[in-house]
């Protein structure tokens, strides 16, 4: 009786149980929805095709077989995927540099077929995993996930693709992306195809790796910008984040296993601040604020998150190792992917070895990752900053309330706006206060410092958010683990109920205390409200467990709620945001309004069919917006879309344009251009056509002629001098003979 049972009861092969294995239906099906929802099913199933066979699995044997890596399915194909980049993106650099960039995927099958041939490789590799994810975890994990893809999905392609076909909802940055990348599939080094003559150092990784796919898979560039490319990406960083934070609160060692992970990831992709203001964001910080139009960001934060699954085991002399060489192949893709990245994790490492001197490791760490950032600044970045300068408290300018507190608060707008991001940002991550025993683990401390390097950049750069983004999911997983130790103290069983009851009141606290925001003026108010909100949240989930007779003491009790409400509570606008347009705006901005006609995409296409790689093209289109004699020149989409090299499209993103800015303190996206009588003989071609000035534009390479309606008049003349090749409604395209 009793080894039926047994047979009827749950199967573990060793790869979770059967209900555990099925949490992952739910995640795939939505990716599935949301990719196809944006892209033919063909584009879908060749992308979804080349990331398994050509990134992940290759990926996940070298992660396998290097790093010995055996510890959940979830680790080992965020992993593979995240090391199949990395290696993809080498190979990558590597063949563009002789010519073969159209053959860069020949590495995933061979490393196949040595997984599959080799006898020891494959006893290696193929093996099962040795923590299997609990059911509970599983299917948790599965929601946070599918909520944080949806909100993405929301914010991001959900808006903006299909691309080019709405002018009202258009953002510059996505066609800067996809103007690096077209050069990137044929340009070594990459260059700004936008603007002839100009060097570009900049972290490119991502436009090499998007490349790279689109050579292997034959998918058009618009689909992967738009539409794919950020769905693995957030997949991946959603994973990671959870294998960041098993690597604290492991199953069998803490009851808090069971849901802290997922919450982690929930917190990270939605959280950041507590937004007690009706109209306006405090600022946006989550995964899924950078996910879509920073798909840099996405890049730089799988591999930071990689990086710190690896640097934790090594922190902790866990062998094998042979895991420095997968530390040394993502550090090495990290150097270019975001510049953000490795003086962080040098932060992290030395934290560590003043905590620890002992400890050899984070010595060996630190010479990695700042020799790896030296490196990239002289070969990436060629000494550019990218208008990155010192500057103390930008951030509290840079956000959206101190606009509206400056109006009335005068000279004490930015200490006020201090005030309130700081208490905002910091309420969301209050459980770092509780890491209790933390400082005793080197693997925490690498965290710790990574963190606290991203938020000091914060306070001290011009460009704040850039490394803030990237160490929120740090402090969140800080976060969660203080309030893992927190409720460890209660020493009950059921203290999950106490962190549900306050996740659950603290969400409604928070949407209360910005829906009652609606009449009140200013932000002190408000702010005050919003945090009385979650106080009461927090007392009444303490008194209840008390009442019910609990375990643990009322002050832990109350502490426990409080973190759980605070962190929780920060997911309020996004979760509005999920169902409501407004709200989503609020959070994540409004779409531009300032992109092309299809009849004008159509003709920038229509140049890519008909022209060779090597052609020049000249426009008159260069500003997305002008007034007066301002110019807002984020004119990219003629070069992204043609895939081919303009003499003057745009000028702005350039290293030219970011040290103007920063020496001038002109605002980056209007710079004015600095080569006035180039620009204006560039623009004579259209408004005043005479055989000199086409015979100049000869000389200097030019073979077609973009006109854009919109953005002029043009010259009935110019026909005179040049061959009509297409006409649209908005554009007409020359070839000059």
């Amino acid at each position: 009786m009793h080894s039926r049972a047994r047979r009827r009861g749950p199967k573990d092969t060793g790869s979770g149980t059967l209900a555990g294995r099925m949490a992952v239906l739910p995640v795939l099906l939505l990716a599935l929805v949301l990719l196809i929802s944006r892209a033919t099913v063909l584009d879908v199933a060749k992308y979804g095709l080349f990331l398994v066979v050509g990134v992940t699995l290759p990926g996940l044997v070298i992660w396998r077989l290097i790093g010995a890596y055996r510890g959940s399915l979830v680790e080992d194909f965020a992993g593979g995927f995240a090391i199949g980049t990395a290696v993809q993106l080498i190979v990558y650099l590597a063949s563009a540099s002789v010519g073969l960039q159209r053959w860069s995927w020949g590495w995933a099958p061979i490393v196949l077929v040595l997984g599959v041939l080799d006898r020891d490789v494959r006893n290696r590799v193929w093996r099962r995993v040795a923590l299997p994810l609990a059911p509970w975890t599983a299917w948790l994990l599965s929601l946070s996930t599918s909520l944080v893809l949806f909100a993405i999905y929301r914010s991001g392609p959900g808006r903006y693709a299909p691309a080019y076909t709405d002018p009202l909802v258009s953002d510059p940055g996505m066609a800067f992306h996809q103007a690096l990348a077209a050069s990137a599939k044929a340009d070594v080094p990459v260059v700004p195809l936008w603007i002839g003559g100009e060097p570009m150092k900049f972290h490119t990784f991502f436009h090499q790796v998007t490349a790279a796919t689109s050579w292997a898979t034959g998918v058009e560039l618009t689909q992967l910008i738009y539409a794919l490319s950020w769905l693995p990406f957030a997949l991946a960083g959603c994973a990671l984040v959870f294998v960041v934070m098993q690597r604290f609160v492991q199953a069998g060692e803490s009851a808090a296993a069971v849901w802290a992970g997922p919450l982690a990831v929930l917190v990270a992709g939605l959280g950041g601040a507590l937004e007690p203001l009706h109209d306006l964001s405090v600022g946006g910080v989550s995964m899924v604020a950078g996910a879509y139009l920073s798909p840099t960001q996405s890049l730089g934060l799988m591999f930071a998150l990689v990086l710190a699954v690896i640097a934790i085991d090594l922190l902790r002399k866990e062998p094998p190792a042979s895991r420095w060489i997968l530390l040394l192949l993502v550090a090495l893709a990290a150097a270019g992917a975001k510049a953000s990245v490795l003086p962080m994790a040098v932060c992290g490492f030395l934290l560590v070895f003043l905590f620890r001197r002992s400890t050899r490791n984070a010595f060996f760490g630190v010479l990695i990752a700042l020799g790896m950032f030296v490196g990239s600044a002289i070969v990436v970045f060629g000494g550019e900053s990218s208008g990155l300068q010192v500057k103390f408290g930008v951030l509290f300018s840079a956000l959206p309330p101190y606009a509206a507190i400056k109006a009335t608060a005068g000279d004490r707008a930015e200490f006020i706006s201090a005030v309130v991001i700081l208490v905002a940002w910091g309420l969301a991550v209050v459980g770092v206060l509780f890491l209790r025993r933390f400082w005793r683990d080197p693997g925490g401390i690498y965290v710790a410092g990574f963190a606290i390097g991203g938020f000091v950049a914060a306070l001290v750069t011009n460009q704040p958010l850039s490394f803030y983004r990237m160490a929120f999911p740090f402090l969140a997983v800080l976060s969660c683990v203080g309030l893992a130790r927190l409720v460890e103290r209660l020493d009950d069983r059921r203290s999950v109920v106490l962190v549900a009851g306050a996740a659950g009141l603290g969400l409604a606290a928070c949407g209360f205390g910005r829906w009652g925001a609606a009449d009140l003026r200013g932000v002190k108010e408000p702010l005050i409200w919003t945090v009385a909100a979650v106080l009461a949240a927090a007392l009444v989930v303490a008194i209840g467990w008390k009442a019910g007779r609990r375990g643990g003491g009322m002050p832990t009790a109350f502490f426990a709620a409080l973190v759980a409400a605070c962190m929780v509570g920060a997911l309020a606008l996004p979760a509005v945001g999920l169902v409501s347009a407004s709200a989503s705006d609020v959070a994540y901005g409004r779409p531009g309004r300032n992109g092309p006609t299809e009849a004008e995409a159509d003709a920038a296409r229509w140049l890519k069919e008909n022209s060779a790689a090597e052609d020049l093209i000249a426009t008159n289109a260069h500003c997305i917006a002008l007034r007066g004699e301002t110019c807002d020149s984020r004119h990219f989409w003629i070069a992204a879309l043609s895939e081919r090299q303009v003499l003057i499209e745009g000028w702005v993103r350039t290293n030219r344009s970011s040290r103007i800015s920063a020496t001038s303190g002109v605002d980056p996206s209007k710079v004015p251009y600095w080569n006035k009588e180039q620009l204006a003989a560039n623009d004579a071609t259209f408004t005043s056509p005479s055989p000199a000035i086409i015979e100049r534009l000869r000389k200097l390479g030019v073979r077609w002629l973009y006109a854009d309606h919109r953005a002029g008049q043009i010259s009935p003349q110019l026909k005179q001098y040049v061959r009509l090749r297409h006409a649209t409604l908005d554009a007409t395209i020359y070839e000059i003979r």
